[in-house]
C-alpha cells in the first residue's frame, strides 16, 4: 500500500516515521550488506548529535565528500537532523573543486571518511572555515577537529534532535556544471524536494516492496528519487558501487540477484546495460519501472531494451536540478513512440509556459523557451543574486498577481495532444557560416547510421567569427567504419553546413558524474590531439 502523501514533512523525519513501522525492513543493500531502517534512523541520529556537539549551528553548510557506499544516506539524514544544510561533493572532483565548493557554500563542517584523507587535508588548507570533520581519525598534525564514525555509532539513538526545522528552511545545495556550462550551486528546501518525491512516490506507485537502483552519484538530482523517495515509501534502495557500474554484464546479473523493481538514470546508462549486459541471459522480470533523463535517447537504442524487457513500463521524465522533474510521459505500452519523443506533461505541482524572445506566450505548435513554475522548483543559485534574476523571471498574471518562472533555456514546442517536445539546448544552438545547426540534430543523424552506437556534436571556434561543427562517434563491436566513410554515410542525411567538419571514431566517451557526455573533456581531447598532429 503506498504511503499516503497528505500529510506535510521534512526530508529526514522520513527514515524516523519508515523506522518506527517498519523497522527491520532494509532501507539500504549494497555490496550484499543490509542497513534496516532502525539502523538507518539510529545512525543519522547519531551523526546529528555529534554535529550538533561540535557547534553546528542551524542552517549552517555541511559537505559530504563520500564514495558510493551506506554512509552515504546516514550522511544525508544525519545534517538535515541537525538544522544543517547538506552540501554533497562528487568523490571524483579533484581538490581543486572540492575547495572552490566548500569556500562558495561557506560550509563549517565536513563528513568524509578514511578513503578521502588525503584529498581532505589538501582542501582544508585553503579553507580554514571548515573547523570541525567527521569521519576521520583524530591526529595533533591537522589543523581541524575530527569526530571518527565509531563515535558516530555510539551517538546512536532512537529519538532524533529536537531542532527546529520548517519545510521552507534550505535542506541541500547540489553542485552541476551540466555539459556545457560553468558549476553551479543549486539551492532546494526541504518543501521542494518533498514536492517532488510526493508526485514521484504517488505516480509510479512506491511501496515498501519496491526496490530502487541507486545507478547515478550522490550528488546529482537523480539521488532525490534514489533516497528519498524510497524512504517516503519505506522502499529499499539498491546502491550500485563504482565496480558494480565497471561492466554492464556484472550490473545486470546484480540487478537479478537484487530483485530491483526501479530504475532511474540518464539513457546512455541503459544504452550500454542494453548493449553489453546480456540481458537476455537475465531474470529482469522483477523490473516495473524504466525512468530516464537528462539527454536524448536515440531510438533504436530504446526500442532495443524495450523489447528485452517486456515486462516493465517505461517512462520519460524532464526536469533539470533547478526544477527536479517538472513534466513526465509514459511511454505506451503498444510501442508507439512518437517522433521525436515527447517529453510529455507538467506534473501535478507544475505549470509550464513557452514563450518568445520577450517572454509572451507563443501559439501551441511554435518552438519557444520553456518556463517552469511549481512547488519542486529550486529556492535559488547559492550566492548568486545576479544570475537568480536572470532565469527567475517574475511575470504578472489575472488579478495583477505576480508569478515567478524558471527558465530552463530548453526550446520546445506544444504537440497536438498537449504533450510538450523538446526542440533543442538553446547554448546548443550554433551558427556555422551563417546557417543556425541544433547540434542535437547532428547527433541524432550520426546516430541513425548502423555502425554508430554513441555520437556526440560540438561546437568549436572556426578563427573567421564562425564556428565549425567536430564529433565524436563510438562504432559498434566488430564495426570497422572508417571517420571518411561516416561522413559520406551522414553526409546523405545532413545539409552541407551541418556536417561535421572533424569526426573522431572512439573507444567509448567522457561522461559527467551523472552519465551525460562531457563536451568539455571532448573538446580539449581533439583539441590537444589535432595541435599534437599538426593540425
Amino acid at each position: 500500500m503506498t504511503i499516503a502523501t497528505a500529510t506535510p514533512m521534512l526530508l529526514h523525519r522520513m527514515i524516523d516515521e519508515a523506522a518506527l513501522r517498519h523497522p527491520e525492513h532494509p532501507a539500504i543493500r549494497c555490496d550484499g550488506e543490509t542497513t534496516t531502517y532502525e539502523e538507518l534512523a539510529r545512525r543519522a541520529n547519531g551523526l546529528a548529535r555529534v554535529l550538533l556537539a561540535t557547534g553546528l549551528e542551524r542552517r549552517a553548510r555541511v559537505a559530504v565528500l563520500l564514495g558510493k557506499n551506506p554512509r552515504v544516506p546516514v550522511a544525508f539524514y544525519g545534517v538535515l537532523a541537525a538544522g544543517g544544510v547538506l552540501v554533497p561533493i562528487d568523490p571524483r572532483s579533484p581538490v581543486e573543486q572540492v575547495t572552490r565548493i566548500l569556500a562558495a557554500t561557506g560550509a563549517t563542517h565536513l563528513v568524509s571518511e578514511p578513503e578521502r584523507r588525503q584529498v581532505v587535508q589538501q582542501a582544508l588548507v585553503a579553507c580554514p572555515e571548515v573547523s570541525q570533520v567527521v569521519g576521520l581519525e583524530a591526529d595533533d598534525g591537522l589543523p581541524f577537529r575530527c569526530q571518527p564514525w565509531s563515535t558516530v555509532f555510539e551517538e546512536a539513538g532512537d529519538r532524533p534532535p529536537d531542532v527546529p526545522v520548517i519545510g521552507l528552511d534550505p535542506a541541500y545545495v547540489l553542485h552541476t556544471s551540466g555539459s556545457t556550462g560553468a558549476p553551479k550551486l543549486i539551492q532546494h528546501t526541504h518543501s521542494s524536494a518533498m514536492s517532488f518525491v510526493d508526485w514521484a512516490v504517488t505516480e509510479y506507485s512506491l511501496t515498501r516492496e519496491d526496490r530502487l537502483s541507486n545507478h547515478s552519484s550522490h550528488h546529482t538530482c537523480f539521488a532525490t528519487f534514489d533516497f528519498y523517495a524510497a524512504a517516503r515509501a519505506a522502499a529499499t534502495t539498491v546502491i550500485l558501487t563504482p565496480a558494480a557500474l565497471m561492466m554492464p554484464a556484472s550490473l545486470s546479473s546484480l540487478l537479478e540477484r537484487e530483485r530491483v523493481t526501479v530504475w532511474y538514470s540518464v539513457p546512455t546508462a541503459l544504452v550500454q546495460l542494453s548493449l553489453r549486459g546480456q540481458l537476455e541471459t537475465r531474470a529482469l522480470d522483477s523490473i516495473r519501472w524504466v525512468l530516464f533523463a537528462g539527454e536524448t535517447f536515440p531510438e533504436k537504442h530504446l526500442r532495443r531494451i524495450m523489447r528485452q524487457l517486456p515486462g516493465a513500463r517505461f517512462s520519460h521524465v524532464y526536469g533539470s536540478t533547478e526544477t527536479n522533474v517538472c513534466t513526465y510521459h509514459h511511454l505506451p505500452e503498444s510501442g508507439e513512440l512518437g517522433s521525436p519523443l515527447p517529453i510529455g506533461r507538467a506534473c501535478s505541482n507544475a505549470r509550464t509556459l513557452v514563450v518568445d524572445g520577450d517572454l509572451r506566450p507563443v501559439p501551441d505548435g511554435e518552438v519557444g523557451e520553456l518556463l517552469v513554475r511549481g512547488s519542486t522548483v529550486m529556492s535559488g543559485y547559492w550566492g548568486e543574486p545576479e544570475r537568480n534574476r536572470q532565469v527567475l523571471v517574475r511575470r504578472t498574471s489575472a488579478g495583477d498577481l505576480e508569478e515567478t518562472f524558471f527558465r530552463t533555456g530548453d526550446r520546445v514546442t506544444v504537440l497536438d495532444d498537449g504533450n510538450l517536445t523538446f526542440v533543442a539546448r538553446a547554448d546548443l544552438q550554433v551558427k556555422v557560416r551563417g546557417y543556425r545547426v541544433e547540434l542535437e540534430e547532428v547527433e541524432s543523424a550520426l546516430l541513425s547510421l548502423d555502425p554508430v552506437e554513441e555520437a556526440a556534436a560540438f561546437a568549436v571556434p572556426d578563427g573567421e567569427g564562425s564556428s565549425a561543427i567536430w564529433a565524436v562517434v563510438v562504432a559498434g563491436d566488430g564495426a570497422a567504419s572508417s571517420r571518411e566513410e561516416i561522413a559520406s554515410a551522414v553526409g546523405k542525411i545532413l545539409p552541407v553546413h551541418a556536417v561535421p567538419a572533424e569526426i573522431a571514431v572512439l573507444e567509448s566517451l567522457p561522461r559527467t558524474p551523472t552519465g551525460k557526455v562531457d563536451r568539455n573533456a571532448l573538446r580539449a581531447r581533439l583539441a590537444a590531439g589535432k595541435g599534437q598532429n599538426g593540425g
